[in-house]
């Protein structure tokens, strides 16, 4: 054999032991990533999501993977979410384990969702803040578990106020348990040249939560014994003061009907309006996208008026984890969810997104209560919370509510009208808008 032909042969032989590792190291490469079990997890993606699915994933490096689908609040209203979620789980895709849901929409998702109860302990629910757990059953079954708590608050610019005469007093005023009755005596008193109050007041559920927190202040129980009978005194009541605003007392620009959350905020901040309806996380909300960090530095909360006859009342809101029954990684899922739920995450939740959390240790630890005095005025407030009717068809008599009410507020339609046609439409079932 000539050194030519050796050479050759040398060559061929290196050429085939090095396609043979490749393929050893390819195979052996895919066959770890195979291993290698990914969940979807749908959500509004938070810095506390990122801390935590971070977390979650190099603890169980090589073995389980958090892939988040993010619906960021600058790109997706709450709306569109719903029918993105919806419209993937009717189809009974896969593509999502684990999914966020607005608590409103838990009785409406739960046809499509995994029952709980048999991976959570009655001491594990036992650990869960009752008020915020309360919102995750669908006919006696747990079909969803909290992520996070809010309620109704007020925002208001304290620099702002501060320039008016007697600023501090208007200050210690509007922090002591204030009825809508002195808010609109304040407004009248300091004549401000800038919009007063701001609430979301477009058609959408937003303008619900406002209505609602004034409805259920007058009747805690109105829904057990009215339903959705809105052709009442006391809902007359509640949407006429939404009007009043607007049409009356000049408090609340009409534009208002054009916002949903995100735009009103960025009226209020961009305008110097000294008052808005929101969240508790707005503080958060706007950290990576803020319009005017320093008018924002400048924020203050207080609780929301009550009517004179009413009682101190804020809306519940927040976001529930489910679980889609066409997973196939449904324990492990779980165990996310278990992981999302302990009180180190939940800390996380607070401090980086000022969500409220669910888990009760977290009220009574004097660790927590020493790092953060101010969770003991969230135990008294959270007194006040009270959840919207829990009812498979809330979300779509929710459209049919805002729907009339947006046109009374803009003045088209009188409040009675719109309460007789809104309550005529819910009882017949006659929806402008279908949903999934």
């Amino acid at each position: 054999m000539t050194i030519k032909i050796k050479q050759t042969w040398g060559l061929l032989f290196l050429l085939f032991v090095a396609v043979t590792y490749l393929i050893i190291f390819f195979l052996l490469n895919s066959s770890k990533k195979s291993d290698v079990i990914e969940i979807y997890f749908a959500d509004r993606v938070t810095a506390a999501h990122k801390i935590l699915i971070d977390k979650y994933n190099k603890l169980n490096e090589g073995k389980i993977k958090v892939i988040p689908i993010d619906f960021p609040n600058f790109d997706f209203s709450t709306n569109e979410r719903k029918e993105m979620l919806a419209r993937s789980l009717r189809g009974r895709g896969d593509g999502i384990d684990l999914f966020a849901v607005d608590l409103i929409w838990v009785q409406r998702f739960a046809k499509w969702c995994e029952p709980l109860d048999k991976y959570f302990s009655d001491d594990e629910k036992g650990k869960i803040l009752k008020s915020a757990l309360e919102s995750c059953y669908y006919e006696g079954e747990l079909v969803a578990v909290p992520l996070d708590l809010v309620q109704g608050v007020i925002y208001y610019r304290e620099d702002l106020l501060k320039r008016f005469k007697g600023g501090d007093n208007i200050i210690r005023r509007i922090n002591n348990d204030i009825t809508w009755n002195e808010f609109i005596k304040l407004k009248n008193e300091i004549k401000p040249s800038t919009p007063y109050y701001i609430f979301p007041a477009t058609d959408y559920e937003g303008l619900i939560c406002c209505f609602m927190e004034l409805l259920l202040s007058l009747n805690r129980n109105y829904f057990s014994e009215e339903g959705f009978n809105l052709n009442t005194y006391e809902a007359e009541k509640s949407l006429q003061l939404l009007v009043d605003f607007v049409n009356k007392n000049k408090a609340t620009p009409e534009i208002v009907t054009e916002f949903t959350e995100i735009p009103s905020y960025e009226y209020f901040i961009n305008n110097d309006a000294l008052f808005i309806r929101g969240w508790p996380s707005y503080d958060k909300d706007f950290k990576e996208s803020p319009f005017d960090p320093e008018k924002e530095s400048h924020l203050k909360k207080i609780p929301i008026p009550h009517f004179d006859s009413g009682i101190p009342t804020s809306i519940f809101g927040g976001w529930n984890l489910m679980v889609s029954k066409f997973s196939n990684k449904k324990e492990i899922t779980v165990d996310f969810m278990k992981f999302l739920l302990k009180n180190e995450s939940q800390e996380i939740f607070y401090r980086e997104s000022g969500y409220y959390p669910i888990v009760n240790s977290f009220y009574e630890n004097p660790e927590y209560l020493k790092k953060y005095p101010e969770i003991e005025s969230f135990k008294n407030f959270m007194k006040t919370g009270v959840h919207r009717p829990a009812h498979v068809d809330y979300t779509r008599y929710s459209k049919i509510m805002s729907f009339y009410f947006k046109k009374a507020i803009q003045n088209k339609i009188s409040v009675k009208q719109a309460l007789i046609e809104c309550t005529n439409a819910i009882q017949t079932d006659k929806v402008m808008i279908k949903e999934f």
